[in-house]
C-alpha cells in the first residue's frame, strides 16, 4: 500500500467569506462540537468544490444530511476537523455513529488549521470501504494519542485513505 501524502493548500479570504455565507444554521443535528466548528465544515466543502471545479468537473452543492456535494454524479460527504497542528499519517479520520446511514458514495477528509490559513487534504474512501476497515470506538474512551472520543464513532488512520490526485 502506498503511504498517503497529506497535501497542504492555502485558504483564501474569498473562500472564508463564501464559507461564512454557505449555511444559515447555527448548530447541526448530530454535531460533535455543537456547531462550534461549522465554519471549518463549510470551508472544507468550499475547498473541495473549488479544487474539483478547477479540474473542469461538474460540481454541485447539495447539502443534505446524506451528502454535501455531487461531483460528476458521485455523492460526496466532506468530513472536516479543526486542528492546531500539521496532521500526521497515523492520525484518525472519524465518522460519528450518528452518520452511518448517510446515503453518500464517498467520504472526503480534510483538516483545517484553526487560524483558517491552511487546509490539509487527507484523502478519501468510498463509504463501503471505510466501514469495512474502520475501527469502532465508544464515547469517552481514549485513542492512541490520549484524545477522548466525544461520540461513538468509526475511525480510520489517514494512511489507510486513498490519496487525492493532482
Amino acid at each position: 500500500m502506498e503511504t498517503n501524502t497529506i497535501k497542504t493548500i492555502e485558504i483564501s479570504e474569498e473562500q472564508i467569506e463564501r464559507a461564512k455565507n454557505l449555511y444559515p444554521f447555527k448548530k447541526l443535528k448530530g454535531s460533535i462540537t455543537n456547531g462550534q466548528s461549522n465554519i471549518y465544515g463549510a470551508l472544507g466543502e468550499i475547498i473541495i468544490h473549488d479544487i474539483y471545479k478547477a479540474k473542469g468537473l461538474n460540481v454541485i452543492f447539495n447539502s443534505t444530511y446524506d451528502y454535501d456535494i455531487i461531483i460528476n454524479n458521485h455523492k460526496i460527504d466532506v468530513k472536516t476537523k479543526r486542528t492546531t497542528v500539521i496532521p500526521k499519517i497515523n492520525y484518525l479520520c472519524s465518522i460519528s455513529s450518528f452518520n452511518t446511514k448517510q446515503k453518500c458514495d464517498f467520504y472526503f477528509f480534510l483538516r483545517i488549521n484553526e487560524n483558517l490559513k491552511e487546509a490539509y487534504l487527507l484523502g478519501y474512501k468510498s463509504k463501503s470501504d471505510f466501514f469495512s476497515i474502520a475501527t469502532f470506538n465508544k464515547k469517552n474512551t481514549l485513542d492512541t494519542n490520549g484524545w477522548e472520543f466525544k461520540d461513538d464513532c468509526y475511525n480510520l488512520e489517514i494512511n489507510k485513505l486513498n490519496q487525492f490526485k493532482g
